[in-house]
């Protein structure tokens, strides 16, 4: 152990050693051209050259799994042709075939806004058993209550303001939050663009497997998301250079999609070189310095001195996972390790980024990771 303290304090220092003597050869100032980083852009990286296979036949047309704000799934194939969505655009006619998902916004049954305001009305009332009654209602009726009960809590009247208060959070309590929308916007997602507008149908027909032909209230709908087998890719093949993405805040785009829901297995493979201006001295796998086998001048040593495999969520540490292999989905989410493999439903909905921890002897790192990434059906 002390050998490889030893070692890797003389590593870090021949590395300030080198950038040290290249500062005294550099250019003058007024030669030097100043580099800026490529610019993340959401264009699929030329380098990562994914490779999407399809294994599984071609999705039926509107097989989707639908979320109802009672908490109930169920998987349906949806007959109705199109969807009318009103944008500000003017009125869409969608096909059916080519929805990808659907986040729905309040849309009220008959009568339920009615409800709803009489019984925002009687919070106030001076009859104990009216505002009694009146709270009781508006937690029955649910997320579709939320809204106006959120605005009553803000209320000058106190009674009112208390009472609505104490129904928000039994609201909050017994529902989960993606359940509680307070905007009357829907959102629907195609292959090509994203629609945020209003659904003007006000049923969807379809046809289930336990309950045959259906015609569904959209009102009763919390999300819709298309299941068919290959409307994602199934396994997508890339290699991440470890020169262009060991940099800090540098992310490839790895041309997988996460739909939120389904299994991926990630697995990789590779050896990058975390201190190459001595080639071979120390490198290391996609478990990184502190999760996995170095080696130093050929010999296989534990590399690093904490963190391990899995350590990381929302914080990448080069003296502690140098040249270890993470991913985030969309451009602002929460980084998470991959390492030589992952298994699990990445819980977040988007594009699906690779990054290679930065060396942990601030130097430039090179090698590669040949990376797979496999939707479980």
């Amino acid at each position: 152990m002390v050998r490889v303290m030893l070692s890797s304090i003389l590593l870090a220092g021949l590395c300030l050693g080198i950038g040290t003597a290249q500062d005294k050869n550099a250019p003058k100032k007024s030669e030097t051209k100043k580099i800026e980083p490529a610019p993340q852009s959401d264009a699929p990286s030329t380098s990562a050259s994914p490779r999407a296979k399809e294994t599984v036949p071609a999705a039926i047309a509107g097989d989707v799994q639908v979320h109802f704000l009672n908490g109930s799934i169920v998987r349906m194939v949806i007959q109705s042709e199109k969807l009318d969505i009103a944008t500000p655009y003017g009125v869409l006619a969608v096909p059916v075939k080519d929805v990808r998902a659907i986040e729905f916004g309040l849309h009220f049954p008959d009568g339920v806004p009615a409800k709803i305001d009489s019984a925002i009305g009687k919070l106030g009332s001076a009859n104990y058993r009216e505002r009694d009654n009146a709270s009781k209602t508006l937690v029955e009726l649910g997320p579709l209550a939320y809204p106006a009960a959120l605005e009553a809590s803000r209320s000058k009247e106190l009674e009112v303001s208390r009472r609505a208060k104490d129904v928000v959070k039994q609201l909050q309590a017994n529902h989960p939050a993606k359940d509680l929308r307070i905007s009357s916007d829907d959102k629907l997602t195609t292959p090509t663009f994203t629609i945020v507008g209003r659904i003007l149908t006000p049923s969807i027909k379809a046809n289930t497997e336990l309950f045959g032909q259906v015609e569904l209230s959209v009102a009763k709908m919390s999300t819709l998301r298309a299941v068919g087998p290959s409307v994602r890719q199934q396994e997508v093949d890339v290699v991440i250079d470890a020169a262009k993405y060991a940099i800090a805040g540098q992310w490839m785009e790895s041309g997988f999609e996460s739909d939120g829901q389904t299994k991926v297995l990630i697995t990789a493979k590779g050896l990058v070189d975390s201190w190459p201006q001595q080639p071979g001295q120390w490198m290391v796998g996609p478990a990184g310095a502190g999760g996995g086998r170095a080696m130093i001048g050929g010999n296989v040593v534990i590399a690093g001195g904490g963190g391990g495999f899995g350590a990381a969520r929302g914080q990448i540490v080069p003296q502690i996972h140098g040249g270890a292999l993470f991913g985030k989905i969309g451009q602002d989410g929460e980084p998470f390790m991959i390492g030589p493999r992952y298994e699990g439903t990445l819980d977040k909905e988007g594009k699906l980024y690779l990054h290679i921890a930065p060396s942990m002897w601030n130097c430039n790192s090179t090698g590669t990771y040949d990376v797979k990434i496999t939707r479980a059906n």
